[in-house]
C-alpha cells in the first residue's frame, strides 16, 4: 500500500546528516535541494524521485530538501527501494551507482576547487 505525504511551503523534508529511511516520488509541487551550508544545488519537480541517493549509497543525507510550494509525494521506504534496486538488471544497477558516485565526486571536487580558489585569492 502506497503512503502519501504532503508538505506546506517552506517545510523541511529532511536535513543534511539525517538518517536515510525514505525516498520520495514527488506527485505535485516542487522541492529545493540545499547543500550542507544552505546553497541551492537543485530542484525536484513533479514525477521525479528524490532522497534515493543516500539510501543506495548507504550514507546519511548529503543535502537538505525543502518544499518550496504546497507539495505531495509517495513515500518509498528504504526496504522497498533497495528491493527494487536489487531486482533490476546488473546493467541498470551499475549505471545508477556510477552516476551517483560521479555526482558525489563532482560535488566534492567543486567544493574543493572553490575552497582552493578562495584560499589562493583571499
Amino acid at each position: 500500500m502506497e503512503e502519501y505525504i504532503s508538505w506546506e511551503p517552506n517545510t523541511v523534508i529532511y536535513k543534511f546528516g539525517d538518517q536515510s529511511d525514505f525516498a520520495y516520488l514527488l506527485e505535485e509541487g516542487a522541492v529545493e535541494i540545499l547543500s550542507e551550508n544552505g546553497t541551492k544545488v537543485g530542484y525536484v519537480n513533479a514525477k521525479e524521485v528524490f532522497g534515493e541517493q543516500s539510501i543506495l549509497l548507504e550514507t546519511p543525507r548529503t543535502v537538505t530538501a525543502v518544499a518550496i510550494e504546497k507539495s505531495a509525494a509517495v513515500k518509498i521506504p528504504k526496504e522497498t527501494l533497495l528491493k527494487e534496486f536489487k531486482e533490476s538488471s546488473i546493467l541498470i544497477r551499475a549505471i545508477l551507482r556510477s552516476t551517483y558516485l560521479r555526482l558525489t565526486n563532482l560535488n566534492t571536487t567543486i567544493t574543493q576547487d572553490l575552497k582552493n580558489f578562495f584560499d589562493k585569492y583571499h
